[in-house]
């Protein structure tokens, strides 16, 4: 079957391939290298999103997204030394609100105290008092560059350490999916295949990933996180609305869905009900709260601030008309208008 690659160099279209072997072919006349050298990145590329860079250049590779899928999936069940690693570190609620954090931000920066690479899914077990892994992360950007790094103190504990942080090399994460259950206690994973405590990044394989990957089978944020809805369409271009980092954050939008179901609250569509299983838990959450009266270290409720609502719904929401936005009583009561 065939696997088109195509080659970005410094955001640039530098080649376009009908397979890995010729995308590997081109690559390494490009950089006068072997071409044994240039599968390997170019497999982890396309896979996972990592680009390679060489000197002062980057490369991109990219493959339709089924092909990279597919492939993922092969790597990961063989176990292929190219396949994205798993790991597991400890967190420290004594010196950062990690639970804060991630309840406000699902895109946080990260220590790298090892060489995490995008792609590598972290589980994150909070220690002093908790003593249980909580939180599934996925690198997305395996080595932040110094200039990117923003310093915020607002979740740390211990004033030490945040200005110790400012000379850290950092990563960037993104929440998948959060569990708060006493099966991934530090007992637990002892029993599961942990050999004393959990101090150090530690790369998972075996017996104990397996045990904690069990727990968190579904990704979260997976289809259900656009920057974006739409909003209207107008002279063939799909104009968008920006969706606000609170309705995109996976542990508020889990504890708003299990308190309010997954139907709209505008439009009451079920998507299970119309398309069967694979509308099953499909459903935005609209934020209620006006972000002009959100000041520093608001932390979203998702039971008050959050509501569930269809793709078509939110969108109206997000709508000024006037240089207002609706209300979800005010959508209500338009759409009983329009059928009657």
């Amino acid at each position: 079957m065939a696997n088109p690659i195509t080659i970005i160099k410094n955001d640039e279209l530098l080649f376009e391939a009908e397979s890995i072997q010729e995308a590997a072919r081109f690559l390494s006349e490009h950089l006068s290298t072997a071409v044994s050298k240039c599968y390997d990145p170019i497999e982890r590329g396309y896979v996972y999103h990592i680009p390679y860079t060489k000197g002062q250049d980057e490369y991109l590779f990219i493959a339709p997204e089924e092909i990279a899928k597919k492939r993922r999936k092969e790597l990961e069940e063989s176990g292929h030394p190219n396949a994205r690693r798993i790991w597991l570190l400890s967190a420290n609620p004594n010196e950062y609100d990690i639970d804060r954090a991630f309840s406000r931000y699902d895109i946080l920066n990260w220590k790298r105290s090892r060489n995490f690479e995008n792609g590598d899914i972290v589980f994150v077990y909070v220690s002093k008092g908790v003593q249980k892994v909580r939180y599934k992360v996925e690198v997305i950007e395996g080595l932040l560059p110094k200039d990117e790094v923003q310093y915020n103190s607002m979740f740390w504990k211990d004033k030490d350490k945040f200005e110790q942080s400012k000379e850290w090399n950092w990563t960037k994460v993104r929440l998948v999916d959060e569990i708060d259950s006493t099966e991934l206690s530090l007992l637990q994973l002892r029993e599961h295949g942990l050999n004393g405590n959990i101090q150090g990044p530690m790369e998972l394989s075996g017996k104990l990933c397996n045990y904690i990957m069990s727990f968190f089978e579904h990704d979260l944020t997976e289809g259900f996180y656009p920057e974006v809805v739409p909003e209207t369409l107008e002279e063939g271009q799909i104009k968008t609305v920006t969706v606000n980092v609170y309705e995109r954050n996976p542990i508020a939008r889990k504890k708003c869905m299990e308190h309010y179901g997954a139907q709209c609250h505008v439009c009451e569509m079920d998507f299970e009900k119309t398309y069967g299983d694979v509308g099953k838990d499909f459903i935005h959450v609209h934020h209620i709260k006006p972000l002009h009266e959100i000041k520093q270290g608001y932390v979203v409720d998702p039971i008050n601030d959050l509501i569930p609502v269809c793709p078509n719904c939110h969108a109206m929401l997000h709508r000024k008309e006037h240089g207002e936005y609706l209300s979800i009583e005010q959508l209500k009561e338009r759409i009983s208008i329009a059928v009657h």
